[in-house]
């Protein structure tokens, strides 16, 4: 009886919580609804849109540990065919800008923040999945000149207020379109849907042309320069680091020049690589298609390979299988901790389309230019008083070494990356490192985020003592003299040895990410 009674109250609960599930999706659906409808190009509002939308940012706030609304919002599409066309056609309402602003801010926060960490739960890793996937779709809707123009325009009618002009208001709509702008960037790549070669568009390709026909890059690189602006330097410096999130140093200096012979040669040799690779792996499956049963493979004697005893290696399988063999043919595979295995190497590097390379270049000289000294002191003012949210110093670390190193490739000119060029910088990275090999140490659990951040800071250290060697080359004395300043007040090759050490030893690591230190040694 009491078992019954059990399962009675167990039924009751599931379908309460079914017809609320239902109850929710129903004002959802009312709720979208109520927001207006797409004829053609043109988006009718209703007249409860402002309020259909208020209502939506007040559902996001009571969204369980699954992120259901938000997940129901994006099935439904609700950037798409709503908002995007909302605020691309009705800009001239501000109350439903700015409520449609806030509104794309949430839904195009990043998965991670949304759920803390990537799942080890295989259900909520799903809704973790289905969440980036929406996150996708999003970005490829935001690939558009039209949108960008609007949130371009908004921006430089923003700015162009005078500080006592400027109301509360105006302050966080411009946080807000840095912070939306942020959020689409940082989507990452599908690689089941973008399967891109080099030089063709990816998604990340059309949205950064997108901002730049919409002149969005050059309010970037005001707010980076502007005296009166530099409140939003920590939001400059992140939107800057994702735009470049795909991007060498190297291919965008080449960008534009004609390739010597020596890169049509190496050009050549890899596809001629490429080439008997694939033909090999052609006769290799021909020769797999035997005409007889596999029992009838017969035995042969390895000479020269031992086994066990002091006899020859005898083989029982087909011939064209040998190049496999090895004597762990059989056995369980041993188990390798988490802790230590190598850790996935996420950065992925490809050629974007040429236009694109062209643009990012002039956006580098333009920023070295104009923008990195002043950027990156109010940058570092702001890590150095914890004034900046957690973990926010690998923004700079990215920074300093990519745009050092364009700096080296396009003509070194000390005077551009003066800011970082001091001991101070030395120590602050020094710091740095330290620090993160502390935290692989005590905090095992996370020894792979800790590890990538002691990866980037390496690349740091080692792209300034790259430029002080670039600094001694030079023909100038104060700049040689200056390199040699920095050089007798760091004790270099103590501290690169004990990097080395503990790099190797501490927590999951990928041997390409020794090379920047090796080199350096």
């Amino acid at each position: 009886m009491v078992k019954l009674r059990q399962r009675d109250a167990f039924l009751h609960l599931a379908v309460w919580w079914y017809m609320e599930l239902s109850i929710m999706n129903c004002e959802l659906l009312a709720t979208c609804s109520a927001l207006g409808y797409l004829e053609g190009d043109t988006y009718h509002r209703e007249p409860d849109c402002l309020e259909s939308v208020k209502d939506l940012i007040r559902y996001l706030r009571h969204e369980d540990d699954t992120r259901d609304i938000r997940q129901q919002l994006g099935a439904g599409q609700i950037i798409q065919n709503d908002l995007l066309p909302i605020i691309s056609q009705h800009s001239q309402d501000k109350a439903l800008f700015d409520a449609c602003i806030r509104l794309m801010v949430n839904l195009t926060q990043p998965a991670l923040l949304c759920f803390g960490k990537v799942p080890d739960d295989p259900t909520v890793r799903h809704h973790f999945l289905q969440v980036v996937s929406y996150l996708q779709a999003y970005k490829e809707a935001f690939a558009n000149e039209k949108v960008f123009g609007v949130l371009s325009e908004t921006l430089y009618n923003l700015l162009q207020l005078d500080w006592e002009q400027r109301q509360e208001e105006d302050n966080l709509l411009i946080e807000r379109i840095l912070l939306l702008v942020r959020n689409v960037l940082h989507v990452p790549a599908d690689p089941h849907e973008e399967k891109n070669v080099d030089d063709d568009a990816s998604v990340h390709d059309k949205l950064l042309w997108a901002m730049h026909m919409s002149g969005l890059d050059d309010l970037i690189k005001f707010l980076a320069s502007a005296p009166s602006e530099q409140q939003w330097s920590m939001h400059v410096l992140e939107v800057t680091s994702l735009m470049f999130r795909d991007q060498t140093p190297e291919l965008l200096v080449s960008a534009g020049q004609t390739r010597s012979a020596q890169e049509k040669q190496r050009d050549a040799q890899e596809l001629e690589v490429l080439r008997q690779k694939e033909q090999a792996e052609k006769r290799s499956r021909t020769l797999q298609r035997g005409t007889r049963h596999s029992r009838f493979g017969g035995s042969y004697v390895v000479q020269g390979l031992k086994s066990i005893g002091e006899k020859d290696v005898i083989y029982h399988r087909g011939l064209h299988n040998f190049k496999n063999y090895t004597h762990d043919l059989g056995k369980a595979v041993r188990r390798v901790p988490k802790r230590k295995q190598q850790a996935k190497d996420t950065e992925g590097k490809r050629r974007s389309a040429l236009n694109v390379r062209l643009f990012l270049r002039k956006f580098c000289v333009d920023f070295l230019e104009n923008c990195y000294n002043r950027l990156m002191y109010l940058v570092k003012e702001g890590l150095v008083r914890e004034q900046a949210q957690q973990h926010d110093e690998t923004y700079y670390l990215w920074a300093l070494s990519f745009f050092m190193a364009f700096n080296r490739g396009n003509g070194f000119r000390a005077d551009l990356v003066s800011e970082t060029m001091s001991i101070r910088t030395f120590h602050f990275i020094e710091r740095n490192i330290t620090n993160y090999y502390e935290m692989m140490l005590t905090d095992r659990k996370e020894a792979t985020s800790w590890s990538r951040r002691m990866h980037l800071a390496l690349k740091a250290y080692q792209e300034l003592l790259l430029t002080v060697n670039e600094m001694d080359r030079s023909h100038d004395e104060n700049i040689k003299q200056s390199a040699n300043v920095i050089k007798s007040k760091n004790s270099l090759v103590f501290f690169l040895s004990f990097c080395f050490i503990s790099f190797f030893w501490a927590g999951p690591r990928k041997c390409c990410w020794l090379k920047p230190l090796v080199s350096t040694l």
